[in-house]
């Protein structure tokens, strides 16, 4: 099983990198490893992380806290600005046609899941 979570990282209590990702098992140990991988263990010295149902409620999140700080701050998180790919979601063929779908969506695509 997958578990999709937010996380934040931060240097010296500055936020540097809002993101979302998941691990194979729920833990916090997971959720560091996952980073490291990610983003090598320099630069950063610690990290917040939520837990979700689904990647599209880790996605909605996301895009919440980093609005906030846009609001606030007038700019991204100073490490969000490399972005770009397709967010890393994970998809899978529609259970009634052959378009795709997201996992977390049940199994189907956007036209059938109503």
């Amino acid at each position: 099983m997958e578990y999709d979570f937010t996380y934040s990282i931060y240097a010296d209590g500055v936020l540097l990198r809002v993101g979302k990702g998941y691990v194979t098992e729920k833990s916090e140990d997971a959720v560091r490893r996952y980073l490291r991988r990610r983003y090598g263990s320099e630069g950063w010295d610690s990290f917040g992380y939520s837990w979700h149902f689904s990647e599209s409620a880790a996605l909605k999140r996301e895009t919440v806290i980093i609005s906030e700080y846009v609001e606030t701050y007038g700019e991204l998180p100073p490490a969000n600005y490399a972005r770009g790919g397709g967010g890393r979601q994970r998809y899978i063929k529609c259970k009634v046609c052959n378009n795709d779908a997201l996992s977390g969506n049940y199994g189907f695509c956007g036209i059938h899941r109503r």
